[in-house]
């Protein structure tokens, strides 16, 4: 295989991988608000006089609603300005490359976790939280054709 593209950057394609990685964490989040909400409910009807049980359920309000899109926010104001220029990415047998103007990661195909498929793109996970995003969009339907039978005769790294 040897896949090579211009991918031009895209906020909302960044905002979409970084919601993606962090999804396992914010689950389990929005579950503790939820039953800091429900524990603060509870001590609302046995004790309205309790300041606590009123903090309880703000701070589940909290967890469950503001929690994962502050944290996206943080994420993508912490992005590199290098980013913002596009990359190319190439895609071979033995590594995915993406070149910035200022910098160039590599990543071996040995390494990879599991690849997981969107309308938009492809996420191909090194570990829990190493996602790279290959867009479809700058791809012709023979690559994404090539990519995907690629990516399906490869094995997972050994955990």
């Amino acid at each position: 295989m040897h896949i090579s593209m211009w991918v031009a950057y895209d906020e909302k394609r960044l905002r979409r991988t970084i919601q993606f990685i962090l999804r396992p964490q914010m689950r389990l989040v929005r579950i503790l608000g939820g039953v800091l909400f429900v524990l603060g409910l509870g001590l609302v009807a046995l004790e309205p006089s309790a300041s606590v049980a009123y903090l309880a359920v703000v701070l589940g309000l909290v967890f469950v609603t503001a929690i994962a899109p502050i944290t996206v926010a943080r994420s993508m104001r912490m992005q590199s300005n290098v980013i913002k220029d596009g990359f190319h990415m190439t895609l071979d047998d033995e590594w995915v490359t993406m070149s910035y103007p200022l910098a160039e990661s590599r990543f071996r195909w040995a390494g990879l976790d599991r690849v997981i498929e969107t309308p938009e793109a492809w996420y191909v996970m090194f570990g829990k939280i190493q996602a790279i995003t290959i867009p479809k969009e700058p791809m012709t339907e023979e690559q994404r054709a090539e990519f995907v039978a690629f990516v399906s005769g490869l094995q997972p790294a050994a955990k």
